[in-house]
């Protein structure tokens, strides 16, 4: 990617390497914490070592890329896009501290969409931390348009299951029926991150005798699930050990599901705010977000 060099900054915006792993771990980490504690919410990295171990891994994974944004030589900002499907996911997206008010983080946004755009993706979407004003007002200048509030849901999930439907880890086998249900529900599939999930052996599937009628790639901030009916996500939330990280993305329009959610003892730690360019469609089905979208 080449050197894009942004104004009245004197802001560059490159391709991270890995030799950036550690300055961006320690800015995700301090943007986050700093943010999150002026708010006196829960922090999204919750410490340097989980945001070390993120870079890491977006870093060295194929499918992701990471900017970082300098100034005079030295790391300011960094953000990440998921590339593996045909929808663009942005995020993590920060700042270090130091150098906020600085127009670091359009920077890196403009950056970000500009690649998008040259690879004529039809969507690029993020979720945005409600709280954060200034970076829903970034993302709203930028063109972003406010799609789903969604609830972030933590707690012990309840170990209940659904008559009629059985959940199982998800295999290659169930690529093609996934892929289908995610395409009828979303408008587009996101077969490579339901690979992945696969491989690390996260991902399970819901299916009633007829079939697969839902899978979640994992349960907590970096996966999603997609089903035919609240049901069938039920059924699958049912079957989770744990909600990772800060917890799960439920649709705030879905009172059902919400509904749900808090009665069985979840809670409600934190808004967020699904935002969407170019392509989207109205889901036609149930489904949680990751992180990203």
């Amino acid at each position: 990617m080449p050197l894009i060099t942004q104004t009245p900054t004197d802001v560059v915006v490159r391709e991270a390497t890995l030799e950036d792993r550690d300055s961006c771990a320690r800015i995700f980490y301090d943007a986050f914490e700093s943010i999150a504690t002026r708010h006196n919410f829960p922090v999204e990295v919750p410490s340097p070592e989980f945001g070390s171990f993120v870079v890491a891994d977006r870093l060295s994974s194929d499918g992701f890329i990471g900017l970082v944004a300098e100034r005079e030589h030295e790391v300011v900002g960094g953000a990440f896009v998921d590339e593996r499907a045909a929808i663009a996911g942005i995020g993590p997206v920060a700042v270090d501290p130091a150098a906020m008010d600085d127009g670091i983080g359009r920077a890196l946004m403009q950056a970000a969409l500009e690649r998008e755009r040259a690879r004529r993706v039809p969507g690029v979407r993020l979720v945005q931390t409600a709280y954060h004003y200034r970076s829903l007002a970034l993302y709203a200048k930028l063109g972003f348009v406010v799609r789903e509030p969604l609830s972030v849901l933590q707690g012990s999930p309840p170990a209940i299951s659904i008559p009629g439907r059985g959940v199982r880890p998800a295999t290659e086998a169930d690529l093609a029926r996934c892929s289908a249900l995610c395409v009828r529900i979303h408008g587009h599939d996101r077969t490579r991150e339901l690979q992945d999930a696969i491989a690390a052996g996260t991902a399970r599937v819901v299916e009633r005798p007829d079939g697969v009628c839902g899978y979640a790639t994992g349960f907590g901030y970096a996966w999603h699930a997609v089903a035919e009916t609240n049901e069938d996500l039920i059924a699958l939330l049912g079957s989770a050990g744990e909600f990772i990280a800060l917890g799960i993305l439920v649709p705030s329009r879905n009172a059902e599901l919400l509904r749900w959610g808090l009665e069985h003892g979840l809670r409600i730690v934190q808004q967020s705010t699904l935002m969407t360019i170019g392509l989207y469609n109205e889901p036609a089905g149930a489904y949680l977000p990751s992180i990203l979208f």
